[in-house]
């Protein structure tokens, strides 16, 4: 448990002051706006809309959504006659409207496979069609491009992005393409910025680009050049040109993905994702290049829900944003965000839930229950971005999370992950929240498997996880039950020529195999040495088969399941979620292995408790049951397994394909083709039980792992005996272990 000393410390300071400030309090202990005897209700703000989609025919995909003046626009790809063919449609007065044209209507592309890029840019010249993608009988991804002339589309793909760059066996192609009023065309490459005439598609200028860029947008005057890439990963960068002006960078600090951003002809920019909707405005003067306006909250937008991801943002003419999202289950849904003066501010409840790390459930959770319970808002507060959260500082987490259980910014639910939970207990900082999750235990409505290792000999329980994952080992040339344990699995190994993980240095070796045993080697406060040393000779015989590195150059790995078709025969993968299994799944069967859930142990996530001092713990106590319900649960995020029984059924058998995909994995003889495929119903069904069957948590402890990898080098290289090795881990763990 990481910064386990530093917590106890700081938990004493504010275990008094939490437990009396929740005494007396009931769940409306505060005032609120609206509520009140003669309170008039606040009116006026932003509300999210639906726009109905032009009917179509199955099988169809809308790929752009954008505007033309200062109406929208989309078009949608289809089959027919085994060619791509393509529709565009205009919203008008009475709803979407058929606005095709001849040339359009008439362009059918021999698209191989799902990728294709598509995208209609309009000047006043007339339209160009841009589309990217791999044809029948080629190999090679493609950029192409087309114009309108006489009811008729006529290529005028560049030269350069037809000619086969030798260097790196591919052809260029651009990362975003963008029309301005002018009938340039401006499309940006990995490589260069061109500026193109539409006209003729001949190249007017190129310019060397000066970062890597991902999107090129334009207002119609001026060109807006996103890049999320550089040495500040947790913003987008803006690059602002326009013929005879100074380049102007401008920041948008919400971090690097999951942002659209859209420059509206009236100077004005929209930004939308996980931290919500904005309206900005330049102002180089400015900290960041901009001055930005929250206009709502992500819990009230589909921005929020992990079930869709956007593919298009636009604002229109009337002042309403637009926003394209395409769902996990296939289809995509338009909405729209416009100030409503009439609408009702309903909010009169604001939980805040705090937590490590982020998590796509919760998220979705909070916004689906704000649905629900206009008058509640879950905010959520992360103490770091999600994909950087290795690099936590533990202490600053602790003195911040302290800090505000000391004073009034308490969170009403606290998600335990990463934190020391058995300190927050000890202090009585967490609420009893078993008679809620024994209910849907009795009425099997969650794994309890799961669910029970986290009631105590005193009746009470103060988490509850929301997902779990297993870690799955994978192997040619062993059985399921060889891999299973690693007792099974140092029987094995013991003897073999060949090593089967590759080597490892003496920490990735306890990285990888201490939080099996280290719950184990604990009785009471003392170190049980017999536990110990039978581990310890687990990992002897595992550690002798894959060679101990002493170190490993920073840029070379230990191997992984890619690595399982050329040199590994065993590596081990988190399952988190039956869309995250696909993966090893796929490597599985292509080396025609098998796979075992290791040590029969699951991770907890998700760890979710109620906080003593809010004054919301019967709203608390709801939400908690609503994130464990098979709505909120069924949709798969890759965060983990759900913990709702049936939730786990229906997603163990859902449609996968919009998560199946190809790349290249190194196996004997160079890179070759490989595809990521959805399992068998079979293979669900093994998954399923797998998960039903788990029986016991992984453990960490910061101050365990430090001592062993410490210690175990003279054993591994046969410098000392397993006795002193023993002796040795006693005495580093005596002083912690009696605290």
């Amino acid at each position: 448990m990481k910064g386990k000393r530093y917590a106890a410390a700081l938990l004493c300071m504010v275990a008094v002051a939490g437990i009396s400030a929740g005494c007396g309090k009931g769940d409306d202990g505060r005032m609120h706006p609206g509520n009140g005897e003669g309170t008039e209700e606040a009116r006026g703000r932003y509300v999210e809309r639906e726009e109905a989609l032009p009917e179509q025919p199955e099988g169809w995909t809308v790929r752009q959504l954008f505007t033309a003046g200062d109406t929208v626009h989309l078009l949608a790809s289809g089959q027919e006659e085994g060619k791509t063919v393509f529709r565009e449609w205009e919203l008008q007065e009475e709803g979407f409207a058929d606005v095709t044209g001849d040339w359009m209507g008439n362009l059918a592309l021999p698209v191989s496979g799902e990728w294709m890029e598509a995208r209609l840019l309009c000047t006043e010249s007339g339209a160009c069609f841009y589309a990217g993608y791999t044809a029948e009988g080629e190999e090679d991804y493609r950029a192409h491009l087309w114009r309108e002339e006489n009811g008729e589309a006529l290529e005028i793909t560049p030269g350069k992005w037809m000619t086969l760059n030798e260097d790196w066996g591919g052809y260029e192609s651009p990362v975003g393409i963008a029309a301005l009023d002018d009938g340039t065309l401006a499309a940006v490459s990995p490589l260069s910025l061109d500026f193109l005439d539409s006209r003729d598609g001949s190249v007017l200028k190129t310019e060397d680009v000066t970062r890597q860029y991902d999107e090129v947008l334009s207002d119609g005057e001026n060109l807006w050049l996103s890049s999320r890439y550089g040495d500040d990963a947790s913003g987008i960068t803006l690059e602002r040109r326009g013929e005879g002006k100074e380049t102007s960078v401008i920041r948008l600090p919400w971090g690097s993905g999951g942002v659209w951003v859209w420059p509206g002809r009236d100077g004005t920019l929209v930004a939308a994702g996980g931290e919500g909707i904005f309206r900005g405005s330049v102002d180089l003067s400015a900290e960041d290049g901009a001055v930005w306006e929250k206009l709502m909250e992500v819990s009230e937008t589909d921005f929020s829900l992990s079930d869709r991801w956007c593919t298009g943002l636009a604002s229109a003419g009337d002042g309403r944003i637009y926003a394209l999202f395409r769902k996990s289950d296939g289809g995509s849904v338009l909405r729209y965000y416009e100030y409503d003066p009439d609408a009702v501010i309903e909010v009169t409840k604001n939980l805040k839930l705090y937590t490590v790390r982020e998590s796509n459930l919760l998220t979705q959770a909070a916004a689906l229950y704000h649905r629900e319970h206009p008058d509640v808002m879950i905010s959520i507060e992360y103490a770091y971005p999600k994909y950087y959260y290795d690099e936590t500082d533990y202490n600053e987490v602790y003195q911040k999370l302290n800090t505000m259980l000391m004073g009034d910014e308490a969170p009403d639910i606290l998600v335990m992950d990463h934190l020391d939970m058995d300190s927050y207990v000890e202090k009585g900082l967490l609420e009893d929240i078993d008679g809620l999750v024994r209910e849907a235990e009795e009425k099997g409505e969650v794994l309890a498997n799961i669910t029970s290792g986290y009631a105590g000999e005193d009746g009470c329980r103060y988490v509850v996880p929301l997902e779990f994952a297993f870690n799955m080992a994978v192997g040619r040339d062993i059985t399921a039950a060889d891999m299973a344990s690693m007792e099974t699995l140092a029987d094995f190994l013991e003897g073999k020529d060949s090593s089967y993980m590759g080597p490892l240095t003496v920490t990735e070796l306890v990285d990888r195999f201490y939080p099996y045993f280290c719950g184990s080697i604990v009785s009471g406060k003392q170190l049980d040495r017999e536990v110990l040393g039978k581990y310890l000779e687990y990992l002897k015989a595992i550690g002798d088969n894959c060679g101990i590195l002493e170190s490993r150059d920073k840029d070379e790995k230990a191997y992984n399941v890619w690595r399982l078709a050329s040199e590994a025969r065993l590596a081990f993968e988190e399952a988190e979620g039956f869309n995250n299994v696909m993966m090893p799944l796929a490597i599985m069967d292509y080396i025609k292995g098998d796979f075992a859930a290791f040590e029969n142990c699951f991770v907890p996530m998700v760890q979710t408790g109620i906080c003593v001092k809010s004054s919301y713990k019967d709203t608390a106590r709801d939400f908690l049951r609503f994130a464990l319900s098979e709505d909120v649960q069924l949709t798969d995020s890759y965060g983990g397994f759900p913990v709702n029984t049936a939730a786990l059924e229906k997603a163990a058998h859902s449609d996968r394909s919009e998560a199946e995909a190809e790349t290249e994995i190194l196996a004997e003889g160079g890179y070759v083709e490989f595809r990521i495929l959805d399992f068998s119903p079979e293979m669900a069904d093994r998954l399923v039980a797998v998960c039903r069957g788990l029986d016991r948590p992984v453990k960490e402890d910061e101050k365990i792992r430090e001592v062993l990898a410490e210690v175990l080098g003279g054993y591994l290289s046969g410098e000392q005996s397993l006795e002193d090795t023993v002796q040795m881990a006693e005495d580093g763990l005596k002083m912690y272990l009696a605290e």
